[in-house]
């Protein structure tokens, strides 16, 4: 069985244009725990050469930008459901110092003889559940990945936020249940469009 965060990412970037299959690594796979998370490998259906590099904030106005990536999802968010609750930037970069940055390198570690088809070589994403947006504390969390390797970041809530206002009250989604629920959260004012709740 998928978990949520497996189905969000998925449906998000399917949602974007990209192409999503699981990226097999060669550790073995017999005892996996939340650190394991998903591997992704995406590619861009909707790419022009020549474009400029996306932000290091990937957004979905950024994505167009983006031609190939190994997107890393781990559940650094499930061992302390606090986390995402967190606000103070320095309460973030604190609990990403001593969690996260120590472990991304080798989350992004694949098979170097893997192929992926593509002139350059595919950006590395991670899916974060929360960032600091208060400066300094971003400044330092976007310094501190990009030299741990780090291409880029997007957040859960910005491709939640993305796939609600996407979803149509008035169209039926058969072939995805994420969107099936998002429909009828909405056609019941459960969830709004993000515009609408920018305004309100």
């Amino acid at each position: 069985m998928q978990r949520i965060e497996e189905v969000i990412v998925t449906e998000y970037l399917e949602q974007n244009g990209f192409l999503v299959r699981l990226l097999r690594k060669s550790r073995p796979q017999s005892k996996k725990t939340l650190d394991d998370g998903l591997d992704l490998y995406v590619r861009n259906m909707v790419f022009r050469e020549g474009a400029r590099e996306p932000n290091f904030l990937l957004f979905s106005s950024e994505l167009r930008y983006l031609e190939s990536a190994i997107v890393c999802v781990r559940g650094w968010f499930g061992e302390k459901a606090a986390l995402a609750s967190m606000t103070g930037g320095a309460e973030i970069l604190k609990y990403l110092e001593s969690n996260v940055f120590k472990k991304v390198e080798k989350w992004f570690e694949y098979d170097p003889a893997v192929s992926f088809g593509t002139q350059n070589p595919p950006k590395k994403i991670l899916v974060a559940p929360v960032f600091p947006t208060q400066e300094p504390h971003r400044s330092q969390c976007v310094e501190q990945l990009k030299d741990k390797g780090v291409d880029g970041i997007v957040s859960f809530k910005s491709m939640v936020l993305d796939l609600i206002d996407r979803v149509d009250t008035k169209q039926v989604y058969d072939k995805s249940d994420l969107l099936q629920l998002l429909r009828m959260l909405k056609t019941f004012d459960l969830v709004k469009d993000s515009q609408m709740n920018f305004l309100g």
